[in-house]
């Protein structure tokens, strides 16, 4: 008996070493020695799929483990296509390589070579590779989002939300994301630029720096369109975009409609003049109050004349059909359950159609 307890006792310790030995992937930021490690700040990790379905990204890393040469193979997690073994470029302790894949979300198996032998086989799944779909938002408080009312249970591996303020909240943006990312198995990403108390003709004047009166926004410095600016601008040249999303009309109930329709054609040519796409898609939201009251009447025409007659607008969400308390918490703002109806709502604009519709903008550095 006293035999067999000490073989067993073997086996369980001799397990335990083996599991305690068995490393499947390496983490790139508290890296070991020896480790590898992906450069994400020149890395390009999200980009835009075009109509192909396939994108460029750009891999740079680096290694404190001496080798002769690297290769790396993309698995593929969210759809897509694994790849097989690509050769890296080696400079130095430094390794990178520029590769068009299909649409999809991957992690990167890197496999550093001393001469003939492998040395190093990691996969980095803290560093996936992501070639899907990118969106940025323009519009009033509704588009931003007001706390408490947010839905943070997203798949944030997979769908990004990148608030121009870290104040800010996601309101159902990672909703959104999710349902098209399970919908079109690509990964999703969303510029979250709509800035609160914002008009049609505030976002108009203020992208050409005319003056205009406000108590929350300085014409001077082109607030607000330039929080939106300046963002797209950074980012826009290094992931690609897909299509602005676009939410006004509750705020735009004292704007004439002459002037909804004028200034909301001046964002939307200037945002294409500054990112070189005179093709640049806008989906615009069906959003007001749906209440039967003329100023919200007249924001429902002036939509309406928009969808029809602006060059490369087609129609979004119909959120002036989420009313009530039930859904608006103050009888502008959603709540939780007006959230989730916004990005429903959304979702089911999205047909395969529109993908062929809308010229994406593709990385450019």
């Amino acid at each position: 008996m006293f035999n067999r307890f000490l073989i067993l006792l073997t086996l369980s310790l001799s397990l335990q070493v083996i599991i305690s030995c068995k490393t499947e992937e390496t983490n790139p930021i508290n890296s070991p020695v020896g480790s590898i490690s992906i450069d994400v700040s020149n890395s390009r990790t999200f980009v835009q799929r075009d109509l192909n379905n396939q994108g460029k990204i750009v891999l740079i890393g680096q290694s404190s483990q001496s080798f002769t040469s690297a290769q790396v193979k993309f698995k593929n997690i969210v759809g897509g296509k694994e790849s097989d073994w690509l050769n890296l470029t080696k400079e130095g302790s430094n390794f990178k390589g520029e590769f068009i894949l299909q649409a999809g979300g991957y992690y990167p198996e890197i496999k550093l070579i001393q001469d003939t032998k492998t040395i190093s086989d990691t996969v980095l799944s803290k560093t996936p590779f992501k070639i899907g779909e990118i969106f940025a938002v323009i519009g009033h408080s509704l588009a931003e989002g007001q706390p408490p009312y947010e839905l943070t249970d997203y798949d944030k591996e997979w769908c990004e939300i990148i608030k121009y303020s870290d104040n800010n909240v996601v309101a159902f943006w990672g909703r959104l994301a999710d349902k098209l990312k399970n919908r079109y198995q690509v990964p999703i990403r969303i510029y979250s630029t709509g800035i609160g108390g914002s008009t049609s003709e505030q976002w108009g004047k203020s992208a050409l720096g005319l003056e205009f009166s406000s108590t929350l926004f300085d014409w001077k410095k082109r607030y607000p369109y330039s929080f939106f600016e300046n963002k797209i601008l950074s980012e826009v040249p290094k992931s690609g975009l897909r299509a602005i999303l676009v939410i006004h009309g509750e705020n735009d109930a004292t704007t004439s409609l002459d002037n909804i329709i004028k200034y909301t054609g001046i964002y939307m040519d200037y945002t294409r003049e500054i990112l070189q796409s005179k093709n640049l898609s806008f989906m615009l939201a069906r959003s007001n109050r749906g209440l039967n009251k003329t100023e919200d009447l007249h924001v429902q025409e002036a939509q309406n004349i928009m969808l029809k007659t602006l060059p490369n607008v087609v129609e979004g969400a119909n959120l002036q059909s989420i009313v009530g308390a039930g859904f608006r918490w103050d009888g502008t703002h959603f709540n939780y359950a007006g959230l989730e109806e916004a990005a429903r709502k959304w979702d089911i604009m999205f047909e395969p159609k529109l993908f062929t519709q809308m010229i994406p903008i593709l990385r450019s550095r």
